[in-house]
Parts: C-alpha cells; sequence; structure tokens
C-alpha cells in the first residue's frame, strides 16, 4: 500500500507539471508570434500596442515558468521517496530521471529568470523606439537608425526565445519519460 500512495503522488504533480510545461510553451509561441506581428508592423501605435501585449505575455510566462519549478521540486522529492522502497534496478532509473529532470529544471530556471529580465528590457527599449520614430518623423537618418536598433532588439529577442522554446521542449520530453516511468510503476504494484 505504501507504494501506491507514493505513485498517485508522483502521477498527480507529473500531470500537472506537463499541463503547465505545455502552457508556458504556448505562451513562449505567443510571445514569438507578437515578436514578429511587431516586426511587421508598420502603423507605430499598433507596434506600441503589440509590443504591451508582449510585455503582457512575458509576465505570463514567468508566472508559468514558477509553478512548473515547484512541480518540479514536488516529483523530485516525490522520485527520492520511490527511491526508498524501489528495488535497484527501477531505482537506477528513478534517479537517473531525477537528474535529468534535476538539470533541465535548472537550466530552465535560469534561462527563464535571465530571460523575463533581458527581454522584458528589451521590449521596453522596443516600446520607446517605437514612440522615438513617431517623435522624429521629420529626421529620416534618426529613423533608419533607429529602426536599424529596432531590428536588432526584435532579433535577439527572438533568439532568446527560441532558447527558451527549446528547454521547454526538453522538460516535457523528459517529464513524458517520468510519465511513463510512473506507469510502468502502476503496472508492477497492480
Amino acid at each position: 500500500m505504501g507504494k501506491l500512495k507514493e505513485i498517485k503522488e508522483l502521477e498527480k504533480n507529473t500531470k500537472n507539471a506537463v499541463s503547465r510545461v505545455a502552457a508556458e510553451f504556448k505562451y513562449a509561441i505567443d510571445l514569438k508570434n507578437d515578436l514578429e506581428k511587431i516586426k511587421g508592423e508598420t502603423e507605430r501605435k499598433k507596434a506600441v500596442k503589440e509590443t504591451k501585449a508582449a510585455l503582457r505575455i512575458l509576465r505570463w510566462i514567468g508566472r508559468a515558468e514558477r509553478k512548473v519549478d515547484r512541480d518540479e521540486k514536488r516529483i523530485l522529492s516525490n522520485l527520492k521517496d520511490l527511491n526508498e522502497i524501489l528495488p535497484k534496478n527501477l531505482k537506477t532509473t528513478s534517479e537517473n530521471l531525477a537528474h535529468k529532470l534535476e538539470v533541465a529544471e535548472n537550466k530552465l530556471v535560469e534561462l527563464a529568470s535571465m530571460f523575463v529580465g533581458k527581454v522584458k528590457e528589451e521590449l521596453n527599449k522596443v516600446k520607446t523606439d517605437e514612440a522615438l520614430l513617431e517623435h522624429y518623423e521629420d529626421h529620416p537618418e534618426k529613423i533608419s537608425h533607429l529602426k536599424e536598433h529596432l531590428l536588432s532588439l526584435l532579433s535577439d529577442t527572438e533568439q532568446e526565445v527560441a532558447q527558451l522554446l527549446t528547454w521547454i521542449k526538453s522538460t516535457e520530453a523528459i517529464l513524458k519519460q517520468i510519465e511513463g516511468f510512473e506507469e510502468l510503476l502502476e503496472r508492477l504494484t497492480a
């Protein structure tokens, strides 16, 4: 009976984490799409509006990552608890999954916290540049310089989003492996 409780706890926390990682991935895709809209927007007021929307999505990503981090820590705790009662061959699998999750979680937390701060700063600069473009309508050389700066900022931000998406996908893959391990444990205890 002891095994069943730990397995059910692992199942619940893994399902929560998978759904939250999927939400974080969706938000990152939304941010990527907003960046493309900002890049292609010719009307400055709409570009500023899109930038504000991107900042809002960025906050959602930060919130989602905090929730995912909390769930991943619970999963690591569940795996540690299971290690005390598992046979050696399954214990090794559990330890490997815990290590993979820990590495991915640490990288994702580091990347997400850096990402949110850096991208927020870049998006605020984009918003400022868009406003300045309106102010310097009569100065084509300044407009040209601002547009170059804007494109550079947007390009940097897109690269950051791509890197975040990669780590979110890897975390999701590890969580799917843990789900498979949890299902194996359920079959073995049935």
